[in-house]
């Protein structure tokens, strides 16, 4: 394989069935957040063309995606989390498994601190026996969320976009 169109296949941000996504900038020591339908629809608006990303120690391009500035996303959140201690463990060596599972828990401790916005839905509750009792809003909340390890996405530190992927190949075999 020299990694041709031919040889990726379709996986990325338009196959995933996630409601959120959070894309970990290591330059930035940032998180951008927002809904994966609003960055999909921020590719396709202004038609960003494909660009190619590779892996270190692989020969050829292993991922085409679009490079979408956060400032096109509606709604997107940058969460600034500086004062995170694990920043200092990403390392340019690591594996793109060993990257992402740090970055999974980069935002799992945002969530945990309250700092992870989520989007859910939410009704009033019109019955007065349950509003006496002090409930006046019913929220449901089952989101799911991607994290990628976007090393050196958004600014001011980094390339100023995200990558969101619309193909790959994994020649390692690395999940």
């Amino acid at each position: 394989m020299d990694g041709t169109t031919a040889d990726l296949f379709e996986y990325g941000i338009h196959t995933e069935h996630s409601d959120i996504r959070a894309h970990v900038s290591v330059v930035n020591r940032a998180v951008y957040v927002f809904l994966t339908k609003n960055g999909i629809a921020a590719a396709a608006l202004r038609q960003v063309p494909l660009v190619d990303a590779g892996q270190p120690g692989v020969k050829g391009r292993t991922a085409e995606g679009w490079l979408v500035k956060p400032e096109w996303i509606a709604d997107l959140r940058r969460l600034p989390f500086v004062s995170w201690p694990r920043w200092g463990d990403f390392d340019p060596g690591m594996t793109t498994t060993e990257k992402g599972a740090l970055a999974v828990q980069c935002v799992l401790q945002t969530m945990k601190l309250g700092r992870f916005p989520i989007w859910f839905d939410a009704t009033e509750d019109d019955r007065h026996n349950v509003q006496i009792l002090g409930t006046d809003i019913l929220v449901f909340c089952k989101k799911k969320v991607q994290v990628k390890c976007d090393w050196k996405c958004g600014g001011p530190l980094g390339t100023g976009n995200l990558f969101l992927q619309k193909a790959e190949r994994n020649p390692l075999k690395r999940h």
